[in-house]
């Protein structure tokens, strides 16, 4: 029997990350993301993305990241309102590279198309459009 809740989306998610001043800046400066919140104590900085958080967090004095492939994470996708070819030309423009890219992709609002990027700690973030560059047809 599982558990008696019903779930209404993923609130946020936490990234640790290298250098924190280097990370908030591409969510910022790149995505057009806001901090909401930091909270000194614990070098956590929450950043707004519509209706949900992604709290960055500064690694501890030694610690170390592993490569993304050991992360246990493989990518995340943000739903983003935007035409394609005005994202791809602004990403080109501020030198951010594409991975992959734009492809259809089938996601909790159905199909849409994607592109994927890194982040400064190597984390993949699909930006995702509701509408399909070329539609998925079904026999």
């Amino acid at each position: 029997m599982p558990i008696p809740a019903r779930f209404n989306g993923v609130d946020h998610l936490v990234l640790k990350v290298t250098d924190i001043d280097r990370t908030v800046a591409f969510y910022e400066s790149v995505l057009g993301l806001r901090v909401e919140r930091i909270f000194k104590k614990i070098h956590l900085h929450q950043v707004r993305c519509g209706a949900n958080l992604i709290d960055l967090i500064a690694l501890q004095p030694g610690d170390t990241l592993p490569p993304p492939a050991q992360r246990g994470i493989e990518h995340f996708c943000l739903s983003i309102e935007a035409d394609m070819d005005a994202l791809l030309q602004s990403l080109r423009d501020m030198g951010v590279q594409v991975i992959r890219g734009p492809m259809e992709v089938y996601g909790a609002k159905g199909f849409g198309s994607s592109i994927y990027i890194a982040d400064p700690d190597g984390y993949e973030i699909e930006l995702k459009v509701g509408y399909s560059i070329n539609p998925v047809t079904f026999p």
